[in-house]
């Protein structure tokens, strides 16, 4: 199941908005998309088995389009190799095809991804690794350490977060990694990932909005698609959708406080806007007057349209007064949809040969 630079890996955490989303997307744009599905962290006193059961309920419907999907359980590693084992069981009685991921510097979850191979291996390399100069030599000796080819290999190079970069220095550290990778036409698919989302809401002001720049998308398409043909092989694009790599686990609603807001994605930028906290205002009546905005006020220049995507269509559906739109749930998997359709389109939209 190889794909090549016109396709799209999305990398998501596990989490009831994101699996809804990936379910709501049509069929078109699930046909051009190999999303990256990543356990999220554990806390509290959930045990393993509870939490890596929350992570895959009703996951088949959500992955039930798609050819085959990657499944990362790094997040939960200080379990051991009982969490990675878990997951990757979980996944198998499934019965759809995924491919577990895995890394050269990683101890927990290299057997179990081993142990779950009839779809390949996914190997995520990291800046960290780049970093410290491991990805030149480590990576093949890895490789023959584990009797695996470059051939059944998905690579995957992670820059990681990159909010605090500008577009020209992301290209430069996506041109510098890429000339430490090795074999660059013999990954079964080659994949370059960073994300720009930024890691709090915080950047809005309350009862404001802002745009912010897609600058891992405006790096791989200005500076590596763009000169494509000066390449040994240009690199499917990733990105987090819109959600910052670390993630929202440990907020505690109950002493931290969090406003309602609405991440939408645009062409060049992402419009983020919010409301004020929910504490003050419930985020039932805060959400639709979000919509207003986005869809017949002041910012109506920037709405897609609800027949966009099914993410449009709920956003209009929350303007017009709908039920069950008012949760910060519901517009994580609008904005999802949304995102991951328009992200789509805009590789398709390239030309390509």
């Amino acid at each position: 199941m190889r794909f090549g630079p016109d396709h799209y890996v999305p990398i998501l955490k596990l989490k009831r908005g994101e699996k809804r989303a990936l379910a709501s997307i049509t069929p078109v744009i699930a046909a051009r998309m190999t999303p990256l599905l990543e356990v999220v962290e554990m806390t509290g006193a959930k045990a393993l088995a509870e939490h890596v059961n929350t992570a895959f309920k009703d996951l088949s419907v959500s992955v039930g389009q798609f050819r085959r999907y990657f499944l990362d359980a790094h997040e939960i590693s200080g379990t051991g190799a009982a969490g990675a084992t878990l997951v990757f069981q979980m996944a198998a009685a499934i019965g759809h095809p995924f491919t577990p991921v895995t890394g050269i510097s990683r101890t927990a979850d290299v057997a179990a991804a081993l142990g779950h191979r009839q779809m390949g291996i996914a190997v995520r390399v990291t800046r960290q690794e780049f970093e410290d100069g491991r990805i030149p030599g480590r990576l093949p000796r890895w490789l023959a350490a584990q009797k695996l080819s470059p051939e059944e290999i998905d690579l995957i190079i992670d820059l990681g977060a990159v909010d605090d970069m500008v577009a020209a220095g992301v290209a430069a550290l996506s041109r510098a990694f890429l000339a430490d990778v090795p074999h660059h036409t013999r990954w079964r698919t080659l994949t370059l990932s960073a994300c720009a989302f930024p890691a709090s809401m915080g950047v809005v002001n309350r009862h404001s909005h802002v745009l912010l720049d897609r600058i891992e998308w405006q790096a791989w398409r200005d500076e590596l698609y763009a000169v494509r043909t000066n390449l040994a092989r240009l690199p499917t694009f990733s990105d987090g959708a819109i959600q910052h790599p670390h993630g929202v686990e440990g907020f505690d609603p109950k002493t931290m406080q969090v406003s309602a807001s609405v991440r939408y994605t645009l062409p060049e930028r992402w419009l983020l806007i919010k409301g004020e906290s929910t504490r003050n205002v419930p985020p039932r009546a805060q959400f639709p007057s979000l919509a207003t905005k986005l869809v017949y006020g002041h910012l109506k220049s920037h709405f897609f349209g609800a027949k966009h995507c099914p993410g449009c269509a709920g956003i209009q559906s929350a303007a017009n007064g709908a039920s069950g739109l008012g949760s910060a749930e519901a517009w994580r998997r609008l904005g999802a949809i949304h995102h991951l359709t328009r992200a789509t389109e805009e590789i398709a939209l390239l030309p390509w040969p």
